[in-house]
């Protein structure tokens, strides 16, 4: 077996005099003020660390700088695997805050948002579809991967822990140097760490992955993880309902049921699967407390409610995601999730299928991942693994995490705090992405954490708590 080990940190040292770090004036991106006044960093560096002699590739990282002197520096890794840098931007103002003192880095991973890509002409922002893949260019997409497997299983988790690891170490000198990842985030922050050789003086791990060996809890199992949370919701809103004879639960299975059985009723209801879109209204607070009213409507064959959440998500999430390079690389999604993060990979469509029979809610991801036929790449000695040693560590989930379940997460930090300090804080009611939904608990959390101070193991926050609807008026976004 290869000694990975040595083979990376040869290719570190090789690649010293190929890599180079390149401040650009930074163009306002769809006029956007939060964005104005960065600067911009291009980096080149291998395609694969164990070639470093090899093919290069662009790595795109934009900086804001301090707002008081600078003292070091907090890189924002974002989640996905397919999300760019841009996921983040909306959270400047409020990491500003709570680093006035640091230069902040929101680096765009390898294959995302203006770092190379896996199908460089289609994913290209002047293409067709910009960023995202539309029409033919999936096709186009899917036969480039084909041909050039190699490139695309360069796009590993490893590689882009490498690539994190040497812009640290390249931009952020010798002052204090921080780290945020939020979901997938928090998977490639873990495994930059096993690397070794970066010096970091806190890490902020916002709604951990579970271990990648946990069976529950993998992404072929997002579903079931999805429903789980789905039932509690239910749970909690049934012991304030006033009607008791048919519960919510019962009213969602025969919607649920007559959403594929009653033509008349199917002819009303969106394209999308109905368990999907109950499943992604548990990700925006908003849209979870108004779960009760948009199942009781649809019992009663009123279908406004519905319509009217998802009309109010896709506004949120279109002015939440507004800049030319958010939206997701599906080829990255695809890659890294089948090669590292589905334990069943036999699993096929039509089990998934089955599976989600008597679930309330539901995830597209599972279906998405099933029966894959895109490139993947062998996993290597770090897989299922965690660091040998980590700095102080905060993690911060949600008790409602539909994504990356709170067990799954407990797991892992009670793996990772066996001989590392590290420590778990809860937030109640909170979904998927604390920073963004919880925002209150989160700057208490991370500004006692930077502090030094006893952590609280459990907080609150008013804008997740789960509230009933008085009256039938919905709580609105």
């Amino acid at each position: 077996m290869k000694n990975w080990h040595k083979i990376t940190l040869a290719a570190l040292v090789l690649c010293f005099n190929q890599v180079s770090a390149q401040y650009t004036p930074c163009q306002q991106e769809n006029g956007v003020e939060v964005i104005g006044n960065s600067q911009c960093l291009t980096f080149q560096v291998p395609l694969d660390y164990l070639v470093p002699e090899g093919d290069t590739l662009e790595l795109f990282v934009r900086k804001f700088p301090s707002v008081q002197k600078s003292e070091g520096s907090v890189w924002l890794i974002a989640g996905g695997p397919g999300e760019s840098g841009a996921s983040l931007y909306p959270l400047i103002d409020q990491f500003k805050e709570l680093f006035p003192n640091m230069d902040i880095y929101v680096p765009d991973h390898r294959g995302t948002g203006l770092s190379g890509k896996i199908c460089p002409d289609q994913e290209a922002v002047a293409s067709t579809g910009g960023i995202s893949l539309v029409g033919e260019e999936w096709g186009a997409c899917f036969g480039y991967m084909f041909q050039n497997q190699e490139y695309v299983q360069a796009f590993s988790i490893t590689n882009a822990a490498n690539d994190l690891k040497y812009m640290i170490n390249e931009t952020s000198g010798e002052e204090k140097r921080y780290v945020y990842g939020v979901s997938y985030g928090t998977q490639l922050v873990l495994r930059m760490l096993q690397l070794g050789s970066v010096k970091l003086d806190g890490v902020i791990l916002d709604s951990l992955v579970p271990l990648q060996d946990d069976e529950k809890h993998d992404l072929s199992h997002r579903s079931q993880v999805t429903n789980d949370v789905g039932r509690q919701v239910l749970a909690h809103f049934q012991k304030i309902e006033k009607q008791k004879e048919v519960t919510l639960e019962k009213q969602l299975e025969n919607v649920l049921l007559r959403s594929k059985n009653d033509g008349v009723f199917i002819k009303n209801l969106p394209k999308q699967d109905l368990k999907h879109l109950f499943g992604m209204f548990l990700d925006v607070p908003q849209a979870r407390n108004r779960i009760p009213q948009v199942i009781k409507s649809l019992y009663q064959e009123d279908f406004e409610p519905l319509n009217s959440v998802l009309e109010d998500i896709q506004q949120f999430y279109q002015s939440y995601a507004k800049y030319t390079t958010s939206p997701s690389s599906i080829p990255l999604v695809q890659v890294i999730s089948s090669s590292e993060n589905n334990l069943r990979t036999n699993l096929t469509k039509e089990e998934v299928e089955r599976e989600s029979e008597q679930l309330l809610f539901a995830s597209p991801l599972p279906q998405l991942l099933a029966g894959n036929s895109m490139p993947v790449y062998q996993r290597d000695p770090y897989f299922g693994k965690i660091p040998a040693k980590m700095p102080r560590t905060l993690v911060v989930h949600g008790t409602l995490d539909p994504k990356t379940h709170l067990n799954g997460a407990w797991k892992h930090v009670e793996l990772l705090s066996k001989d590392n300090p590290v420590d778990l804080v809860k937030v109640k009611d909170a979904p998927h992405f604390v920073a963004l939904f919880a925002p209150d608990a989160f700057k208490v959390s991370v500004t006692t954490f930077l502090q030094g101070n006893p952590l609280k193991p459990e907080m609150e926050d008013t804008h997740v708590k789960l509230k009933s609807i008085e009256n039938g008026v919905p709580t609105k976004m």
